[in-house]
C-alpha cells in the first residue's frame, strides 16, 4: 500500500492539522458573492497570482471515513513556479516527491524503489493552485467561509470537477496561505499545517532534479 493518499499519486496533498475548517457541501454552482465578499476572496487570489517560491515545514494527518485518526506525518517542501516541487516526509518515514518538467518521481528508501508519474499543472486541484499557471479563479468556484481559529477560510469547488476530492478549503493568515483541508470521494480528510514558511525567497534550482539512486528499482506508474 502507498505511504501517501491515492490522489497523491499525480499530485501533491496539502491539508492541515489541528484546525477545525467550516464544513461546507461541494456544490458545481457559481457562487453570488458581495462586493466585500469578492473584496476577500481577492486576497487569495492575489497571494496565489504574485507566488514565485514557497517553502515551509508541515504537519499532515489523515481521518478515513469511519473518524479513524491516521499517524501523523512532518516534514518539509518547496515549491517554484512553474512546475517545480520538493516534497520530503521526514517522519514516521521518510519518502521524497520531486517534480519537474511534468514529470513527479516517489522515492522510498526503505522499499529502495522509485515511481515515475506524470505530473499535468491543471491536474488536481491542491498542486495546481501553487503550481499552475491558470488564474486561481478560471479554475475554481471560490467563496469565503468565514473565520476559524484565527485564520480566515475559503472555498474551493473545480469548475470542471475531475480530481479525487469532493471538498477543499485554504486558510489564510496576514502572511498568506497557511493551512489546507480537504475531503476525497472516500470519505478521507486529509490536513496540513504549514510552519516556517519563506514565501518568495531564493531557492536551490539543485532540490528540483532527481538522478535515480545506484540499486533502487525505477517503476513507471501505468496511468502516467
Amino acid at each position: 500500500m502507498s505511504k501517501f493518499p491515492r490522489w497523491f499519486a499525480g499530485l501533491v496533498a496539502l491539508a492541515l492539522c489541528g484546525i477545525s475548517p467550516v464544513t461546507l457541501a461541494a456544490t458545481e454552482a457559481t457562487p453570488l458573492l458581495s462586493a466585500e465578499q469578492r473584496a476577500e476572496v481577492d486576497t487569495l487570489t492575489q497571494f496565489v497570482h504574485q507566488l514565485k517560491t514557497f517553502s515551509a515545514d508541515f504537519i499532515q494527518q489523515q481521518v478515513n471515513a469511519r473518524g479513524q485518526k491516521q499517524p501523523a506525518s512532518t516534514g518539509a517542501f518547496v515549491l517554484a513556479r512553474p512546475g517545480q516541487f520538493y516534497w520530503e516526509y521526514q517522519s514516521p518515514y521518510v519518502q521524497k516527491l520531486i517534480a519537474k518538467g511534468g514529470t513527479l518521481w516517489v522515492y522510498d528508501p526503505d522499499l529502495k524503489q522509485v515511481t515515475i508519474n506524470d505530473l499535468s499543472q491543471d491536474r488536481g486541484a491542491p498542486i495546481g493552485i501553487f503550481l499552475g499557471s491558470k488564474p486561481l479563479n478560471a479554475a475554481f468556484n471560490i467563496s469565503p467561509q468565514g473565520s476559524n481559529d484565527g485564520l480566515r477560510w475559503f472555498s474551493l469547488v473545480e469548475r470542471n470537477p475531475s480530481g479525487d476530492f469532493t471538498q477543499l478549503q485554504v486558510g489564510m493568515d496576514a502572511r498568506g496561505i497557511k493551512a489546507m483541508v480537504f475531503t476525497d470521494k472516500l470519505g478521507n480528510r486529509t490536513t496540513v499545517q504549514f510552519s516556517e514558511r519563506k514565501i518568495n525567497q531564493p531557492v536551490d534550482a539543485s532540490q528540483f532534479v532527481f538522478t535515480p539512486p545506484p540499486g533502487v528499482d525505477v517503476v513507471k506508474n501505468p496511468s502516467s
